[in-house]
């Protein structure tokens, strides 16, 4: 097992970094893995209490200061669904998500083919309702896919009756979550954005018998049951002191999700025992870092799509905004077979050489670097913190041997995501004490450097974007590119003069960070969709499909978005 988890057999590490490493233990992460794989740890029930009270019984033994919060969180616990015919048949496999509306609704089933192919958990994510008709009423519309979270609000508005989803598992669908607003809870004037329909999942076996019942004109009656309300959950947070340099007031913010679908050993169990693992070794190295860590576990986020994360930043945002130098978060480890770390770990740019130093160091295995998502509790990209996500990942070509189709966590494990079958055999504990094993060195890594973040990095890649934007239309992004390229070089100067630099680095990063990610403020939560790169100029790509006042209505969009974007980097630049 080491040769497959460690190219070379084991971590070659020197000083500090060595006796961090080695002092992870396998041993006391798997016992809280253990006691996880007892509990059904949805938010706001006992078992989730029952699993914060184990973390902070433990942070307690390991002489850790902590906190258990208890905020009140808008959660949407699904209870079930069900799906029949006309002629009577009924799905076997037929569940409900979380934030579905609730009740019954009939109507004619009709099958849209997905016109993505199934191969990524972006395709699954989507549904083109192109050739549907714009008035839906009467009709229960089904398709290829997981949870299609802007066509479900676009059934919505359309008066669909209900949406079914047909999953790519043969036995049952994954659980899921179908509102677009981050955090679960709206703001006032955003409350009109939760889609009101209702939706049902069902297996692939289920799906083909509703495409032949589609194929044959049936009508259909679909129910659903859930619970969406305000709920009390624990949140822990650990706090570590860095004692290596008193002057420095900054934190690094290690984090993961407590709560869980069903036992939800691989997602994210597993995780809640890195995180505890990460805890005690780096309490007894607090001499060696010279920033504070921060340690938290989440409640809500697969029911109040990372309301945890969402209120902790609403609740910190001051002390996130100023000290918080970056966040490393960690979903999925110590997965069974989980060998490589080459499709499923995702950095921002100004974090990269920590990232991919830090799994070179410990596993000495390749990666490559890939675009953190707008999805796993990345809840601070707004406030402009760069993050890291070190997921290892079981090899493509094992998940092609056994079937496996894509997937969202667990490693690539079709058969455990989101799934009753998320069970202890699905975890491995040498795989789980190699990714703490990463995530502990680089959590201590970004601690301990004078530079966690890279600001150059950060430049490097907007203006990589950039210019494929620039490429793609004729519309003139040449100003954007011109003031990038006087931002780097300002920067460049100015990191060679130490003093006084980190703090205008820091500032820096958060600002390119935002503009890589975000449209929203920073003090609010973009939507929880998928974001291009510069979002703001992402549509760019668009123009040349437009003609007539569709066109210049864009480029008038695009003129006042460049015009913000090359005022923000010539403050960034002046500020230097």
């Amino acid at each position: 097992m080491s040769q497959r988890l460690y190219a070379d057999g084991k971590p070659s590490l020197s000083g500090v970094d060595a006796a961090i490493v080695d002092d992870v233990s396998a041993e006391e992460p798997w016992r809280l893995v253990e006691r996880f794989a007892e509990l059904d740890r949805v938010s706001g029930t006992d078992d989730e209490r029952s699993a914060a009270a184990y973390v902070t019984d433990r942070l307690e033994q390991f002489g850790v200061d902590h906190e258990l919060f208890t905020p009140s969180l808008y959660l949407s616990t699904p209870h079930g669904a069900s799906i029949e015919t006309d002629d009577g048949w009924a799905a076997a496999s037929a569940k409900t998500v979380s934030f579905s509306a609730s009740g019954t609704a009939e109507g004619e089933l009709v099958y849209v083919e997905n016109d993505d192919e199934m191969d990524s958990i972006e395709a699954m994510l989507s549904v083109s309702l192109d050739g549907l008709p714009s008035d839906l009423s009467g009709k229960v519309v089904m398709s290829e896919s997981i949870i299609p979270i802007s066509a479900i609000g676009e059934l919505a508005d359309r008066g669909a009756e209900a949406f079914v989803g047909i999953h790519p598992h043969e036995r049952e669908p994954h659980e899921g979550i179908v509102t677009p607003i981050w955090g679960g809870a709206p703001p006032y004037d955003e409350k009109g954005r939760v889609p009101d329909l209702l939706v049902a999942n069902v297996s692939a076996i289920d799906g083909r018998e509703l495409r032949e019942a589609a194929a044959a004109g049936a009508d259909v009656t679909v129910s659903a049951e859930t619970t969406t309300e305000w709920q009390t959950a624990p949140l822990v947070l650990a706090t570590i002191p860095g004692e290596a340099a008193p002057a420095v007031d900054e934190f690094v913010l290690a984090h993961g999700h407590l709560d869980s679908w069903h036992e939800g050993v691989t997602d994210n169990a597993t995780g809640d025992a890195a995180l505890l693992e990460l805890a005690r070794v780096l309490q007894t190295h607090r001499e060696d870092l010279r920033r504070d860590v921060w340690v938290a576990w989440w409640p809500g986020h697969s029911t109040g799509r990372y309301a945890g994360s969402t209120w902790f930043v609403d609740e910190f945002a001051q002390e996130l905004a100023d000290r918080c130098v970056a966040h490393v978060n960690i979903d999925s480890p110590g997965v069974a077979d989980a060998t490589e770390y080459d499709e499923r770990a995702k950095w921002m740019a100004a974090v990269d050489e920590v990232a991919t130093g830090t799994i070179a160091d410990v596993s000495g295995k390749s990666t490559a670097k890939h675009r953190p998502a707008r999805a796993g509790d990345y809840s601070f990209n707004n406030l402009g913190v760069p993050g890291m996500s070190l997921q290892s990942s079981i090899p493509q070509s094992v998940r092609e041997d056994r079937g496996y189709h894509p997937v969202g966590g667990s490693a690539g494990h079709a058969d455990a995501w989101h799934l009753t079958t998320d069970t202890i055999e699905k975890a491995d504990p040498d795989v789980l004490e190699r990714d703490t094993e990463v995530y502990t060195l680089a959590t201590a890594r970004l601690s301990r450097a004078e530079r966690p973040a890279d600001p150059v990095r950060a430049i490097d890649q907007l203006a990589s974007a950039v210019t494929e934007y620039d490429a793609a239309s004729e519309f003139d992004l040449g100003p954007v590119i011109d003031e990038l390229d006087a931002l780097r070089e300002a920067t460049t100067t100015g990191l060679a003069d130490a003093e006084g630099y980190p703090d205008a680095a820091d500032r820096l990063v958060k600002e390119l960070t935002r503009l890589q990610f975000v449209t929203e403020g920073a003090f609010e939560q973009d939507p929880a969709e998928s974001r291009a790169p510069v979002p703001r100029l992402a549509p760019v790509e668009r123009l040349p499909e437009l003609d007539g006042d569709e066109a210049r209505f864009l480029e008038l969009q695009l003129t006042r978005a460049r015009n913000d974007v090359v005022a923000t980097l010539r403050r960034l630049r002046r500020s230097l």
